[in-house]
């Protein structure tokens, strides 16, 4: 009996380390794929999507980014009021990536919704595609002096949002939202 309780108590320990080990491993591979792989010049960012560039002097604002959205602004204006920034997160919809006029039609229909009863605001949109041949829409909306531009990339059932706010007029900041965008990669 002594020798069977201690095989069964024995066999209980290697499943539990076996266990830990699976979540060891799941959560340093989980740190690993967050990390950042530093060039010379650019930071690439890895996240459960895709990945993307940016230059190495725009930093991810961990103060306001989450799990799902994150957030990118000039280094050394992370504490700023309302620094321009970028935002990148997933999201799923209805619609093939086939079907992406009728995504783009979807979006455009829920942003004029929410600006209907706002005076002074301008709604533009246009399309086109990343340097990796993905679908890509573009809308912009001018709120005072704040410009907000959400690009869509499609994907099926799926998209990735890239929205840049504008604070103020910003030419490195629109080229670095291009730089995202151009870059971006689903991941496989």
């Amino acid at each position: 009996m002594k020798k069977k309780m201690i095989i069964l108590i024995s066999i209980i320990v290697a499943i539990i380390i076996i266990i830990l080990g699976y979540f060891a491993i799941k959560q340093f591979n989980s740190i690993k794929s967050e990390l950042e792989n530093e060039t010379e010049d650019k930071t690439i960012f890895n996240k459960d999507f895709g990945s993307y560039e940016l230059p190495k002097n725009w930093v991810e604002s961990k103060e306001h980014s989450t799990k799902e959205k994150f957030f990118y602004v000039l280094k050394g204006q992370e504490k700023d009021k309302q620094p321009n920034n970028i935002s990148v997160n997933a999201g799923t919809n209805k619609y093939l990536k086939t079907e992406h006029e009728q995504f783009r039609k979807a979006i455009l229909n829920q942003i004029l919704l929410q600006v209907r009863n706002q005076k002074g605001v301008e709604v533009n949109a246009n399309g086109s595609t990343t340097d990796n041949g993905e679908i890509v829409y573009a809308f912009i909306t001018k709120n005072n002096n704040v410009i907000t531009t959400q690009y869509y990339i499609v994907g099926d059932y799926k998209y990735i949002l890239i929205q840049e706010t504008l604070f103020e007029e910003s030419e490195e900041t629109k080229k670095v939202t291009k730089n995202i965008i151009d870059s971006f990669k689903w991941k496989e």
